[in-house]
């Protein structure tokens, strides 16, 4: 099984942000560079509500979560049960300090993909102060199963053969 043979589950904070591309010359819209984002593999978006606890999750984060769809805000105890325990420590720790230290985050860990098994994501999350004040977290998260799979075989040559 992949998460025996290459252990890569990563937690880091972000510092500093890479610049935002300036894309007004190329004639894309935002709408446009998400979809185009968003339809390369599984894909979904959050955001966190500092003040209320409340996180709010795109269906694509639902989907990744193997979970039912909801507008409303996330049943976090169900979620936070999908993640391979080793992990949850680290996961809630970092999210914890991104808020209070108002840095952003990256991270891949395990989820449950199945009764047995595991599969990696990888989330992205930014924090931010909206216009009336509000303290959010927001970000992506992303299946990255095949990519792991990929640099499993060509990052281990004796792996390819």
């Amino acid at each position: 099984m992949l998460s025996e043979r290459m252990p890569v589950v990563r937690f880091e904070f972000s510092e500093t942000e890479d610049p935002v591309q300036d894309l007004d010359h190329i004639g894309l819209t935002d709408a446009e560079i998400v979809e185009l984002v968003s339809s390369r593999h599984a894909m979904g978006y959050w955001r966190s509500d500092l003040a209320s606890g409340h996180v709010f999750w795109s269906r694509g984060v639902f989907d990744i979560y193997g979970m039912d769809y909801t507008k409303g805000p996330v049943n976090l105890t169900v979620a936070y049960g999908s993640v391979h325990q080793e992990d949850l420590h680290f996961m809630l720790e970092l999210i914890e300090r991104a808020a209070s230290e108002k840095t952003g985050f990256h991270y891949v860990l395990r989820l449950k993909n199945g009764e047995s098994g595991f599969k990696y994501v990888r989330s992205v999350g930014r924090y931010r102060k909206t216009g009336d004040g509000r303290e959010e977290l927001f970000g992506i998260v992303e299946d990255i199963i095949d990519q792991v799979r990929l640099v499993g075989i060509f990052g281990n040559p004796a792996a390819a053969a």
